[in-house]
């Protein structure tokens, strides 16, 4: 027994001499060696992580130049921010895809299937960035190109190392996580989509013992393919169901047939399952109008734009509603959108009922400026529709940049 033992602990033995004889020169010796060698020089660095410390295992470093340290460490946290922005990207387009870019593939199934005008875009997008966008001047270092610094005013030392840290790490996984979805997308097919037809585990393997006599036949020791039943087979056989082209892992609202824009099957908390779509649409209309005046109010506000009087001067537009406030102006203000409410009220329960002919948020206001065309009117409703959506989105965006940017005005520059 000693001897097995002693034996299992000399091969350990010899393996950390063996390293640290490459590390130092000398497998039993001056532990200054060890603490002086280049490869220790950039151990308090940011991004060395316990428990592997400097992570070099190539030696790139061993030389102990600081100027290629800095080149690399450049050259890393640029690949990284990539790699996030496409590990991100290869997952977006089965939730959400902008308009007009539904037909196109992801993955890489978008390198045959962008235009050359899209590739032009693209290209020209990158090469703007990398020849006029540059470090800011006083920066942390090369890889600081000044964007989103606002949000580390204050923030103490230990804070900002973190949360450098922890964009290294994540930009170190995204980069081996964006060459693992590139790989099997080019052997088995898009990743994500794989996922809504073969599970978690992937496409069966089964070919690749198929040609072992062994395996020839039915048996325990290979894995291959189970036979389905013929009900099973049936079933896959059978049409798939319809799905959503806005949010296409989704399946398609069949509730919002024959309504303005229900052709995009937009609806992926499924609200309109357990709510009728007049009530829906109502509110959502609403709100994007709302939005919409909102937006608008708040881009002139900014730019300048005042109502005549003393107390509308002197104070921006995030302070306006206290100030409001403060002169009395809200009051009859909040009268005014409650006597709006009850008549909108009574419209909206009269519709619904069907007591009137009306439609989902009609006020019966500017009808007279819709095309007398039907196709024309839908889409003069659609694109109201789809401009309150982005104007809902828009007006969250300038309150909460308006706000982190400390007082900034539109737009924000």
């Amino acid at each position: 027994n000693s001897e097995i033992a002693n034996g299992r602990l000399a091969m350990m033995a010899i393996i950390g001499m063996f390293f640290q004889d490459g590390l130092t020169g000398q497998a039993w010796g001056d532990w200054s060696l060890f603490t002086a060698s280049p490869l220790r020089a950039f151990e308090s660095e940011l991004g060395v992580q316990a428990p592997v410390g400097f992570f070099d295992p190539l030696g790139l470093s061993k030389d102990g130049d600081a100027e290629t340290f800095r080149r690399r460490r450049q050259t890393e946290i640029k690949h990284g921010r990539i790699s996030m922005i496409a590990c991100i990207g290869y997952v977006m387009p089965e939730i959400f895809r902008f308009p007009g870019c539904e037909e196109f593939s992801n993955g890489l199934g978008a390198l045959s299937s962008i235009p050359f005008e899209g590739w032009v875009q693209l290209v020209g997008f990158v090469g703007f960035h990398e020849v006029f966008v540059k470090p800011r001047t006083g920066g942390m270092g090369s890889y600081d190109l000044g964007f989103g610094t606002e949000l580390l005013d204050g923030v103490s030392e230990e804070e900002l190392e973190r949360r450098q840290t922890v964009e290294r790490n994540n930009g170190r996984l995204a980069m081996i996580g964006i060459m693992g979805l590139m790989v099997q997308d080019g052997m088995y097919g898009n990743p994500i989509q794989s996922l809504k037809v073969n599970g978690f585990w992937g496409p069966p393997v089964d070919w690749l013992i198929k040609d072992i006599p062994m395996c020839a036949g039915p048996t325990p020791l290979c894995a291959t393919r189970q036979a389905g039943s013929r009900i099973a087979r049936t079933a896959l056989r059978a049409e798939p169901p319809k799905m959503s082209p806005a949010v296409p892992f989704l399946k398609y609202p069949e509730v919002l047939d024959g309504w303005v824009g229900g052709e995009k099957g937009f609806d992926p908390l499924g609200i309109t399952d357990a709510l009728d779509v007049y009530i829906v649409r109502e509110a959502e209309l609403k709100h994007g109008r709302v939005a919409m005046l909102a937006t608008v109010g708040w881009i002139a506000t900014d730019l300048g734009a005042r109502f005549p009087g003393e107390k509308f001067q002197g104070f921006s537009t995030i302070e306006a509603h206290d100030k409001m406030v403060q002169a009395g102006i809200f009051g009859p203000f909040l009268a005014t959108v409650a006597a709006y409410e009850v008549y909108s009220g009574w419209l909206f329960f009269e519709g619904w009922e069907g007591r009137i002919k009306r439609d989902a948020g009609d006020f019966f206001l500017g009808k007279n400026f819709l095309p007398k065309d039907p196709e024309q009117e839908r889409l003069m409703r659609l694109k109201e529709l789809e401009n309150g959506r982005l104007a809902m989105l828009a007006f969250s965006g300038i309150c909460t940049q308006a706000v982190l940017l400390g007082g900034k005005t539109w737009p924000f520059l």
